[in-house]
């Protein structure tokens, strides 16, 4: 699992993405991205999707 995380000055926002890969036999990946004006929002969203992708 791959998570990148920056601030956009021009936007004012915290922008995330993250990327999962599987090769079990078949390359898969999965992309999930968001953003966030509070950085504390973007990090809950980031763990929020991590737990969903655990989860599935």
């Amino acid at each position: 699992m791959k998570i990148n995380l920056w601030y956009s000055k021009s936007m004012g926002q915290w922008r995330w993405t993250l990327v999962e890969e599987w090769k079990s036999g078949i390359s898969k990946s999965e992309q999930h991205s968001g953003q966030q004006p509070i950085l504390r929002d973007a990090m809950n969203d980031v763990a929020n999707t991590v737990e969903y992708i655990m989860n599935k």
